[in-house]
């Protein structure tokens, strides 16, 4: 008996609850919004409190945190980071080496690069012939120095050139 009435009373509960917002709801598109209107007007010398910008400084890390070592590097520079304006620091970058433009280089794609178990090989097109090369061997007078996943680093006629995967 006493879950009987105990169920009554939450039905009725939950139909005034849900009876009230409906009323709310229906009551909102079928009464004049004037009031609101009126009430928006009137709150027009409504005065704003400025917020000044939050800035702050970026400074190198001295430890690594994974592997627990410490660096004595100087940093090469120290970054200032604002939330509210762009940055405003302009650092130049190092002048590009010259390059001798009376050497030819010949024509080069790179296709990537071999591994197996005791060695790997860069596939790399010289003139139209596919190479399969080690690094620090010379062919042509082009030697492989460093392999990437995307880009192999060259050298021909103490010149270095950086080829990526096309």
């Amino acid at each position: 008996m006493a879950k009987k009435k105990i169920n009554i009373l939450l039905i009725i509960v939950v139909l005034s609850l849900w009876g009230t917002v409906g009323y709310r709801t229906i009551k909102r598109y079928f009464t004049d919004n004037d009031g609101f209107a009126n009430s928006e007007i009137s709150n027009h010398n409504v005065s704003l409190k400025k917020i000044n910008k939050d800035t702050f400084e970026l400074k190198k890390i001295g430890r690594d945190p994974f592997l627990n070592k410490q660096y004595n590097e100087k940093p090469a520079f120290v970054a200032s980071v604002s939330y509210h304006a762009p940055a405003k620091k302009v650092i130049k970058a190092a002048p590009a080496p010259k390059v001798n433009s009376n050497i030819s280089w010949p024509q080069l794609q790179y296709y990537g690069y071999i591994k197996s178990n005791d060695q790997e090989l860069v596939l790399l097109k010289i003139d139209s012939k596919l190479h399969k090369l080690k690094l620090n061997n010379e062919v042509n007078g082009l030697v492989v120095k460093k392999k990437f996943k995307d880009s192999v680093e060259v050298f021909f006629n103490s010149q270095r050139r950086i080829i990526h995967i096309k």
